[in-house]
């Protein structure tokens, strides 16, 4: 098993390949032209997809609404043929609905979340279209492919997508009222971290635990034996300060962490606090490699001056080799 994670800079698009050609996307990145102008190394995921020749994916998972994890997707639907797509929460009310916007004068992530609760919709009436299944995956849920992998939804908790979802349904009935729908934007976009899927990739004795936005202040109901075989971890969050918890990471058997910020660690991600934590909590011998998607020096956490497109955790026989992708 292969995980790709591309430096789309601030955002998640993660590809997961099988020895057996299965293809999976999850999430996309931003949809944001000033995310990639003037950055040699950052590529936008449908671009990646093109130049490594990925026409086809038997998969797109996406872990929840926000702008850097969403927006990027509607280009990979249109310029690649899927299979099946993976969402967290129910279809119908979104295809019920309409676009929505926010009242001027509001934080700059509120009209970014709008954009994204667009998108999400635009790409669930494409599939409808276009026919391809749409499946809502709920905690519990396990998604067996390739040959002996399998994706485990850990989270997010019980009650959180239900009455994300009333909000979400709410807006849609007050379309018409800027103030009352700016206020179910604001609140929608201030919790949708809740309703993010944390997603167990599993290939035998190696799993790979990708959080998405869901922080360990929400994986307290995901049973302990699948917080305590985890050897890569995707940083959820963006490296951010609530990212990381000595109460659920400590007894993880980490070789490799990745955080999926931006080299100019806007809104304090890939926080030094957290990599001076996750030293503390290991031994020496046994302190994991930190890895980050968009930076090319961190000291003295990583080092990778010629730059990348992709950092690939290759995962066979027990054994996880990184290699860094340049196009």
């Amino acid at each position: 098993m292969e995980a790709t994670v591309i430096n789309v800079g601030y955002g998640d698009a993660i590809l997961v390949e099988t020895d057996d050609g299965y293809r999976l996307l999850l999430d996309g990145g931003s949809g944001l032209a000033s995310e990639f102008e003037g950055d040699p190394y950052r590529i936008r995921s449908v671009d990646y997809l093109s130049k490594q020749q990925i026409g086809h994916l038997d998969a797109v998972v996406i872990s929840h609404i926000h702008e850097d994890h969403v927006c990027g997707l509607e280009a990979v639907l249109q310029q690649t043929a899927v299979d099946h797509l993976y969402v967290p929460y129910p279809a119908e009310p979104f295809l019920q609905g309409c676009e929505l916007m926010p009242a001027n004068g509001v934080p700059r992530s509120v009209p970014l979340y709008t954009n994204a609760l667009n998108a999400y919709r635009r790409i669930l009436l494409y599939a409808k279209e276009r026919g391809i299944p749409v499946t809502v995956l709920k905690t519990g849920d396990v998604l067996e492919f390739g040959t002996d992998a399998r994706m485990r939804v850990l989270a997010p908790k019980n009650g959180v997508v239900d009455a994300y979802m009333e909000a979400v349904e709410r807006a849609y009935r007050l379309a018409d009222d800027p103030v009352a729908v700016t206020e179910c934007l604001t609140r929608l976009d201030a919790t949708s971290n809740h309703t993010s899927m944390l997603l167990s990739f599993e290939l035998e004795n190696t799993v790979f635990l990708s959080a998405a936005d869901s922080c360990p202040r929400e994986w307290n109901e995901v049973p302990k034996i699948f917080l305590e075989n985890v050897n890569v971890l995707k940083l959820p969050h963006h490296g951010q300060i609530d990212s990381v918890s000595e109460l659920f990471m400590k007894n993880m058997p980490l070789r490799y962490v990745i955080t999926t910020s931006a080299s100019d660690r806007r809104y304090n991600s890939a926080n030094e606090q957290v990599y001076q934590q996750l030293t503390a909590m290991f031994p020496a011998d046994r302190t994991p490699q930190f890895l980050f998607s968009d930076e090319r020096e961190y000291p003295p956490y990583f080092s990778q001056p010629d730059g990348f497109q992709a950092i690939k955790l290759v995962m066979d026989s027990g054994k996880i080799t990184p290699e860094f992708i340049k196009i």
